[in-house]
């Protein structure tokens, strides 16, 4: 990998400050769920930097409380700070401020999980979760985490909801097993993404994990289009047959006064 390779264009043209910032942010982006901490040459070699100045700007985002340093470990992850500024731009996120109240009523309500998810790239990513008060929970999908789109009620739904070009894209390439009863083959994901389309909803029976069920619902903004998705989660004994309609129409319901206060209104272009 080059060494101490830095922006293009205006930004490299900006001066050793821009230079210096552009660097900072490209450490930063490699802190992330699923590598949490690094330790310095793992940094230099994943960025490109040299480790003198890999040094020299961790040792300034550890001044600005964005990075820590684990002496014992002899590794970095992000600071306190970092952990605020998320805060604050979750926070701030009109689907995010829209959402919470709504995820939260209902995992109070039922005593399941309720999650929040947009489609990043080739992959779903969890914003929100809210656990109500059943003692078993199901731990795959977290804030920050990304997963598979085949994977899960929620993931599904996005799947279901994308352009042509970008749903052959991700069923060519980017689908994964997590159980045996994960969906991965084309024929299966076609039905899947037909049915969800004329029904309104998903339901995931252990696909991501076993003993796991979800459902999810699109979430629509003012154009129509699917920008996000909700979902439910349990234990399969708490989606019986009786009490599986219920909890079906909550999470449409949910999804659908999610939609209307972001402008969406049935019958919009895109829906």
């Amino acid at each position: 990998m080059p060494r101490e390779s830095c922006a293009s264009g205006k930004d490299a043209e900006g001066g050793p400050e821009v230079r210096s910032v552009a660097r900072a942010v490209k450490i930063l982006d490699q802190f992330t769920l699923d590598h949490p901490d690094w330790g310095l040459t793992e940094l230099s070699d994943r960025t490109g930097l040299s480790k003198s100045t890999t040094h020299r700007l961790l040792a300034t985002l550890e001044r600005a409380e964005l990075v820590e340093y684990d002496r014992a470990a002899g590794r970095y992850r992000l600071g306190l700070k970092a952990f605020r500024l998320g805060s604050v731009v979750a926070k701030s996120m009109e689907l995010v401020r829209q959402a919470d109240p709504l995820l939260r009523a209902l995992a109070e309500q039922t005593a399941e999980s309720t999650f929040l998810v947009v489609a990043e790239g080739n992959q779903a990513l969890c914003l929100r979760r809210f656990d109500g008060d059943h003692q078993v929970r199901v731990l795959v999908l977290e804030p920050g985490r990304h997963s598979a789109f085949n994977c899960g009620a929620a993931q599904r739904v996005l799947l279901a909801h994308l352009p042509d070009d970008r749903w052959e894209e991700v069923v060519t390439r980017h689908v994964v097993r997590m159980t045996q009863y994960s969906l991965v083959a084309r024929e299966e994901l076609e039905r899947d993404r037909r049915e969800i389309r004329e029904r309104g909803y998903a339901v995931g029976w252990e696909d991501v994990a076993l003993h796991a069920c979800a459902l999810g619902s699109p979430v629509r903004d003012v154009t129509g289009q699917v920008v996000a998705s909700v979902s439910i989660s349990g234990i399969v004994q708490r989606f019986s047959a009786e009490r599986l309609p219920l909890l079906i129409r909550k999470i449409m319901e949910l999804g659908d006064v999610l939609s209307r206060r972001l402008g969406y209104q049935p019958g919009t272009a895109g829906s």
